[in-house]
């Protein structure tokens, strides 16, 4: 049983070796045998042999090597000497050394002259830079050799109680005189003690550190270790419980450990732990070594740099490290990665080489700088790849000082930002420029005008233009957005073709355009610009294999003086637009100050909207008539608006101002409830009677808005008056630019209970296909074909074909515009028999109708 328990302790010794070897020597693979008990330096015990292998080796080539080794070493005796074999220098015809995995292998015997106790064999297959100089393992091997030369030697000893009265007393004690001898020489306290963890022996240093001696009475290790080494004391223990299982004790030392002395006293020491055979007993060493200040401050700095080193050796951060002339020191793993330099390559100067598009001493310059207003330095700099695309880095610098705040050297940290430099370039692009068209956008061009306007005074003339594209809106109705989107995209390239590559191009949303001109020397050069973009515009475009024809408007404004603002030269191309649609389109139009009228028309209307209550707006009606007996029919509600600064308006302008610029819901809000009243007081005095009607003109925008007619109908019904008191006229225009709404609209009304009259025929399309989709009740002759029936035979064809057609349809005729008697009879002997004109009555105020009311209610009667 004995002799058992010591051979398996052998094969633990030589399995420890192993793993420290291969540890140290960093090898793929490593195996262990043990020589026979005999000694037998010829063949190798296979039973306890020992195989390393770390789990990235497949198991074939795992076992492949395995037993090439064991093979070999069967065959062969055991040589008394290592080597050292390299397949990429030596040429060792070999049959071990022919396996095709092996790249080197170091062979080391372990014993002592002949005798062999041991071989371990450390193989790496895959040649890296640790394995072509495998590190020295000598001094290893020695401390090695006398484990396994005492294991050896045990092996022959007989049963324990022999040993005992058998033992050579003179050779046991001159090994206790020698222990003995080096405890008491030593300056080191230090301690004997058994496996009972009780103290055998102590030298001066180590009683007059803990002010104790064996004659006084040592407390157990046990206690010592755990009242002065609290730190160790559990790691300490835990080894020397160990041994028991193991066999053997691996030497042991802890660095800088706090011994507490008492609770008023501590000192840093390095403590060592070992074996040792003492009074013919197995039984352990502790020796102390305190620490003086300049040891514990050599280990300090060490650990710094071990730390700093290993810290910048994982940080996803360049480092690098330069004296005060920025010669470099030092450079880490990442700054390898990031420039494909290695330490070797950037030392001294060498780095700098890898800074992109930088003049040194700039940089330099502006480091120390920095470094001496705020002790850093921030910025961003391109580095130049060797092995990859260059990147921009952020960049860090630190000084470092001497004990007279003098500039030593620097650190540098670099953090990898290219990837947020792309994404921020993105982000402009996107703030910046359109994504359709890769213009400026409207954010953009403001600035750019900004900057083309304080050019002025020194550099010359610049002109603003806005175009915007003619009924573009019907190309997206009827092709489709992304045709629209291909249009815009070629018009955009158009533009590009015929203006400088210093002018700047906007697109400032849907089919509007901007272009700014700078710096030049004559106004004579804008016009043939502007028409040299209408002309291009002009050209046919074939889009997905159709072809189309577009035209454009352009306004142009012109800075020739100081201080013109932004604001300014925007409103005069706005309105210099605006000329250009009104002019009939496909034209350019300069800005004239007569156009500031219309922006006050604007301004005037705006206010007045806003206080209706003090407003100019009001109405008058205008009496519809049955022309044979003379009968009110009712009345057409007619709007009019006068201003103090520009006096009467027409209807034609301000009801068109407000339909353009989104005010015509609130006016007629406002003149849908000023006539409500005033019918509901007609009703109530009897003077309004059925089939009498009060007629309402709709706007063609209002007809556009999907919700129009509710908000018509709930009006009505919160005023708690009948729709059927009411004739709704409508133009055909509104019907043909949008029929879905505005037919909806319309029929909505008329079942609500509102009469539909078409005003204005002949003067539009006068479509058959409309009149019959229009829920109409009436056809409203234009007054243009009225008054010209008597002198124009062509007006008389078109008057005769209307109210033809109206009978047909079975609609009423209402004829504007009868202005004599020879036409009042021309159009009842024709059957048209409502009437509206000077011939009966002007339009008349609210007090002068209901006298006509009253008038009429008397001749009644």
């Amino acid at each position: 049983m004995k002799l058992q328990q010591i051979t398996k302790s052998n094969n633990d010794i030589l399995e420890h070796c192993v793993e420290k070897l291969a540890r140290i020597n960093q090898s793929d693979y490593a195996l262990g045998f043990l020589v026979d008990d005999e000694l037998n330096t010829h063949n190798v015990n296979l039973e306890s042999r020992v195989v390393i292998a770390p789990d990235m080796l497949f198991e074939p080539i795992k076992n492949q090597l395995t037993k090439d080794l064991t093979d070999y070493f069967m065959d062969k005796d055991c040589m008394v000497t290592p080597y050292f074999y390299d397949k990429a220098i030596d040429q060792v015809d070999d049959g071990l050394l022919s396996n095709k995995y092996i790249d080197n292998l170091r062979y080391i015997p372990i014993g002592e002259s002949e005798n062999i106790y041991a071989i371990i064999v450390l193989v790496n297959i895959a040649l890296s830079f640790h394995s072509q100089k495998l590190i020295d393992v000598n001094p290893f091997l020695l401390a090695t050799i006398t484990l396994l030369k005492n294991q050896k030697k045990r092996l022959t000893l007989p049963p324990c109680g022999l040993v005992e009265n058998k033992l050579n007393t003179s050779s046991d004690n001159q090994s206790k005189l020698i222990l003995e001898s080096l405890l008491t020489n030593t300056f080191h306290p230090a301690f004997i003690f058994n496996d009972e963890f009780k103290v055998l022996k102590s030298n001066l240093a180590a009683q007059s550190l803990f002010n104790s001696n064996l004659e006084r009475g040592w407390p157990s290790i046990e206690k010592l270790v755990n009242r002065t080494l609290p730190s160790i004391a559990f790691r300490l223990l835990t080894v020397i419980t160990k041994f028991f299982f193991l066999g053997h004790l691996e030497k042991q030392q802890w660095s800088n450990v706090k011994l507490v002395l008492n609770e008023h006293q501590s000192i840093h020491v390095d403590i060592h732990l070992f074996d040792v055979n003492y009074l013919n007993s197995h039984c352990f060493g502790l020796m102390i070594n305190e620490k003086t200040e300049v040891s514990i401050n050599q280990e300090i700095y060490n650990a710094s740099v071990q730390r700093f080193n290993a810290l910048t050796s994982v940080v996803p951060m360049a480092i690098l490290q330069t004296d005060k002339n920025f010669n470099c020191s030092y450079s880490n793993q990442t700054w390898a990665k990031y420039t494909g330099q290695n330490e070797e390559q950037s030392l001294e100067q060498g780095w700098l080489s890898s800074i992109n598009n930088l003049n040194a001493n700039e940089l330099q310059l502006e480091i120390i700088r920095s470094i001496s207003h705020s002790n850093n330095y921030k910025g961003e700099i391109e580095l130049v790849s060797l092995v990859e695309r260059n990147l921009w880095v952020s960049i860090n610098v630190v000084g470092l000082f001497n004990d007279r705040f003098e500039v030593t050297g620097f650190i540098f940290t670099m953090m990898d930002i290219s990837a947020e430099r792309t994404h921020s370039k993105k982000l402009q692009k996107m703030a910046n420029y359109d994504h359709l068209t890769g213009l400026s956008n409207r954010a953009f061009f403001t600035d750019r005008l900004t900057f083309a306007l304080a050019r002025v005074p020194r550099h010359g003339i610049s002109a603003l233009m806005f175009l915007d594209l003619d009924r573009f809106k019907n190309i997206n109705d009827t092709l489709g957005h992304h045709v629209g989107d291909l249009v815009i995209q070629e018009v955009a390239k158009r533009l590009k073709s015929v203006v400088r590559d210093e002018d700047s191009i906007a697109r400032l949303g849907g089919d509007e355009f901007a272009i700014i001109f700078t710096d030049l020397m004559t106004e004579s050069v804008i016009a043939p610009i502007a028409n040299k973009i209408v002309s291009a515009v002009n050209l046919p475009f074939k889009i997905e294999g159709k072809s189309m024809v577009l035209s454009c408007s352009v306004g142009v404004a012109i800075a020739t003086e100081h201080n013109v603002q932004p604001s300014d030269i925007l409103r005069k191309a706005d309105l210099a637009l605006y000329e250009a649609k009104d002019a009939g389109r496909n034209q350019f139009c300069f800005y004239e100050a007569g156009f500031e009228k219309d922006l006050s028309l604007l301004n005037y209307l705006t206010t007045d909207l806003n206080n209706l209550t003090q407003s100019g707006f009001s109405f008058v009606l205008q009496p519809l008539m049955q022309a044979q007996t003379k009968n009110i029919m009712g009345f057409e509600v007619l709007a009019r608006w006068s201003n103090a600064e520009l006096g009467v308006i027409s209807p034609d302008i301000f009801i068109l101002a407000m339909e353009e610029n989104g005010l015509i819901q609130a006016f007629s809000e406002w003149l849908f409830y000023q006539v409500i009243v005033q019918v509901k007081s007609w009703i109530e005095q009897d003077l309004l009677v059925h089939p009498q009607k009060i007629s309402l003109n709709l706007s063609v925008k209002q007809l556009h808005l999907v919700e129009f007619s509710d908000s018509v109908i709930a009006l009505f019904k919160k005023e708690k008056i009948d729709p059927s008191w009411f004739t709704l006229e409508v133009t055909e225009t509104a019907f043909i630019q949008d029929p879905t709404i505005a037919g909806e609209n319309l029929r909505k009304l008329k079942e609500a209970g509102f009469l539909i009259a078409l005003d204005d025929f002949g003067t539009g399309y006068s479509s058959l296909g409309l009149l019959r989709q229009m829920p109409l009740n009436y056809i409203k002759i234009d007054k243009s074909f009225v008054m010209d029936i008597l002198r124009d035979n062509e007006a008389e064809k078109i008057v005769l074909a209307i109210i033809g057609l109206g009978k047909m349809l079975e609609l009423g005729l209402v004829a504007e515009g009868v202005e004599d008697i020879e036409t009042k009879d021309w159009l009842i002997e024709q059957g048209c028999l409502c009437h509206q004109g000077y011939y009966f009555h002007k339009p008349l105020a609210q007090s002068n109708a209901c006298e006509l009311l009253k008038q009429y209610k008397v001749s009644k009667h």
